[in-house]
């Protein structure tokens, strides 16, 4: 079995050459509308937890207007420095946002929220719903948190190519509930 290390470097390769191609709105919204309602069917949400996409990340941007249109608050992650876990904070427009030392795209107040949908970025995945994230845990760590408080959803997004055969899991590590790609949804 291949290491993570290994692994990742791999799926991060494979996924960058597909931006290259494709760039990163490649989702169909139809797929993520229906996800939507489907969970919204079993589930009152209220707030959605979506990344604004860095290098070349498939993008999330979508479901700011499909959240819009159902009523459905959109929220951010922010790096908790002394946790290293994420809080998710409202966002209200591309006004209020700052970029943190990681070059990522926070709000730059913080109202939190626990989502009731988690939509996750990933460096690679297998079909049993594993995530390859970048190594420092910090999905994982929020995410276990955020389970033991409420019923949670939590959906990973990839290009189709940064799939693998199998991702070497840890105790640590949390499954995703659906993984959704530019060709395929994973369940």
């Amino acid at each position: 079995m291949k290491s993570k290390f290994t692994l990742r470097k791999k799926c991060l390769e494979k996924r960058e050459i597909f931006f290259k191609k494709k760039g990163n709105e490649c989702l169909k919204l139809k797929d993520i509308e229906m996800i939507i309602l489907e969970i919204k069917s079993k589930l009152k949400i209220s707030s959605i937890g979506i990344y604004y996409p860095i290098n070349s990340e498939i993008s999330p941007l979508k479901l700011i207007e499909i959240c819009k249109n159902l009523s459905i608050r959109i929220c951010l992650p922010i790096i908790c420095k002394n946790t290293n876990e994420l809080i998710f904070s409202k966002f209200d427009n591309e006004k209020n946002i700052t970029i943190n030392k990681y070059g990522i795209i926070e709000p730059n107040k913080i109202s939190q929220i626990i989502p009731d949908i988690i939509f996750v970025p990933m460096v690679g995945f297998d079909k049993t719903l594993n995530r390859l994230g970048y190594g420092k845990g910090y999905y994982d760590r929020t995410i276990s948190k955020l389970r033991k408080l409420k019923k949670i959803f939590v959906i990973g997004l990839a290009y189709d190519n940064q799939m693998v055969q199998n991702i070497p899991v840890e105790n640590h590590d949390e499954r995703m509930d659906i993984i959704l790609t530019d060709k395929k949804i994973y369940r």
